[in-house]
């Protein structure tokens, strides 16, 4: 009786083989979650140098992170005259369809006499995209006010509202947006930015919606145009009056001018000039170097240094950082073997970064910058060891990247595919629900099933007759005592 429980143990062994804690690791349990996480915070290089602006307020930011490269009174709250824009311009291209006709109406009559103007008149049918160019280039505070009424009455969904009213709507629309970029001390109170006391904002704030801004294509394209030249919608050309007067539309952006060899800046990309007596020269300006894009804000500036300010501010960002790409998303980081894996199967696994690491980084710093790998599965050498089965996107480590000893940066290391593990006798003669044939009830097609059962049977009539032949000659014994 023993030794047949003996060979129902070796039995049960050699099916039913001990897995690793590895192996049971499913891949919806909490520890093969993507842990990866963005921790990169604002970095000043540490011999940061202090720029002589004539700007009251001003600040650089990176484009692509909207991290803080250098500020001076950044949420001091200031006039931003025909910056005010910048706003005007990113409503209209997220709320209106550009290519639609807008006839202009009585708004533009509200525009100060002694503003900047695009020339646009009532009745006018203009597409919403050269509204845009009249608003951006020439810096047109008609065009300002027909771009608010029309997209007033959008967001009311009511085409036939007043303009007045349709203006107060667009006015709340740029308060509430504002907000939503994080422009919190800011009120604006008009679309052109004309003086009013209660329009202010920051530079930070502004610095805020012209990133949100730039990640549109057709603004960025908008407000490089130097030069534009549009038809007069209602004046003739004196010289030949078969032909429409012409409007002459100049960007008033020096950084852009190449013909300005003070304050043309050969990396400039926009944005948007600004003045009234009372908000002083103000410049919200871009420029892309090197694979980094930087907007810089200066408000009240002076005449020259607004330009001044600006070229310091970009020139300073370029100077002093860098944007820092080590890793790209479902880069492989290692290739390893992994164990107890199927024999059609190569047993070969990369593995990957769950997300790339992209960041804008003082230069002097790079250097300093640690990388370090923590492996969740390891054998007694502390190296990764992983067994089968391995599921796509399983954790299997976590990478970690800081400077003077800070995370800056970390993301889980990810299995690239799935690698099943070898199969025991249990696994061959266990019907697979997704098999037709056992589906169907043809379980004698597995000629694994018909093996193991005779080799049942086989044990079952050995033991038996092990047992009876015991009996039979326990029996004989007592009878011949």
């Amino acid at each position: 009786m023993k030794r047949f429980l003996a060979l129902i143990a070796a039995l049960f062994i050699l099916l039913f083989p001990v897995q690793s804690s590895a192996t049971m690791l499913n891949p919806e349990s909490p520890q093969a979650q993507d842990e990866s996480a963005d921790l990169t915070e604002t970095t000043e290089p540490s011999t940061a140098s202090t720029l002589e602006l004539d700007a009251q307020g001003a600040v650089l930011i990176e484009q692509e992170t909207g991290k803080v490269l250098y500020e001076k009174n950044k949420d001091e709250k200031l006039y931003p005259a025909s910056t005010t824009k910048i706003l005007t311009a990113l409503l209209a291209i997220e709320n209106g369809n550009l290519d639609e006709i807008v006839t202009v109406g009585n708004e533009v009559n509200l525009t100060p006499r002694d503003s900047s103007l695009a020339c646009i008149d009532v009745g006018e049918q203009i597409t919403l995209k050269d509204l845009l160019v009249g608003l951006m280039v020439s810096s047109g505070n008609d065009a300002a006010l027909a771009i608010g009424a029309h997209i007033g009455r959008i967001v009311s969904g009511d085409p036939d509202m007043p303009y007045t009213q349709a203006l107060d709507k667009f006015y709340e629309l740029m308060n509430k947006r504002a907000a939503e970029l994080g422009a919190t001390n800011s009120h604006f109170a008009n679309p052109h930015g004309y003086h009013d006391q209660n329009h202010y904002t920051t530079a930070y704030d502004l610095a805020l919606i012209a990133r949100e801004a730039m990640k549109h294509e057709v603004f960025r394209e908008i407000v490089q145009i130097t030069y534009r030249e549009y038809p007069d919608w209602n004046e003739v050309d004196k010289n030949d009056p078969t032909k429409k007067a012409t409007r002459y539309w100049v960007n008033k952006n020096k950084l852009l001018d190449k013909n300005s060899k003070e304050c043309y800046y050969p990396y400039a990309t926009g944005i948007k000039t600004g003045y009234t007596s009372y908000s002083g020269n103000c410049l919200v300006s871009s420029a892309s170097k090197d694979g980094m894009n930087l907007i810089a804000v200066v408000l009240k500036s002076t005449r020259n240094g607004q330009w001044s300010d600006s070229k310091k501010l970009l020139e300073y960002g370029f100077e002093h950082y860098t944007m820092y790409e080590p890793l790209k998303q479902d880069q492989v980081i290692a290739t390893t073997e992994v164990h107890n894996h199927a024999s059609e199967d190569s047993g070969t696994l990369d593995i990957l970064v769950a997300q790339g690491f992209r960041d804008v980084i003082a230069k002097e710093d790079v250097a300093k910058i640690q990388q370090n790998i923590e492996w969740y599965y390891t054998d007694e050498n502390n190296q990764l060891h992983l067994e089968a089965p391995i599921y796509k996107g399983q954790a299997v480590g976590k990478l970690t990247y800081t400077l003077d000893g800070k995370t800056i940066w970390q993301s889980d290391l990810i299995a690239a595919r799935n690698v099943e593990r070898k199969k025991t006798i249990v696994d061959m003669i266990t019907p697979d629900p997704g098999d037709e044939s056992t589906a169907s009830g043809k379980w004698y097609s597995n000629p694994w099933i018909i093996v193991v059962a005779l080799l049942f049977l086989l044990i079952v009539t050995v033991f038996y007759t092990l047992r009876h032949r015991r009996r039979r000659r326990k029996y004989s014994l007592w009878r011949y005592r």
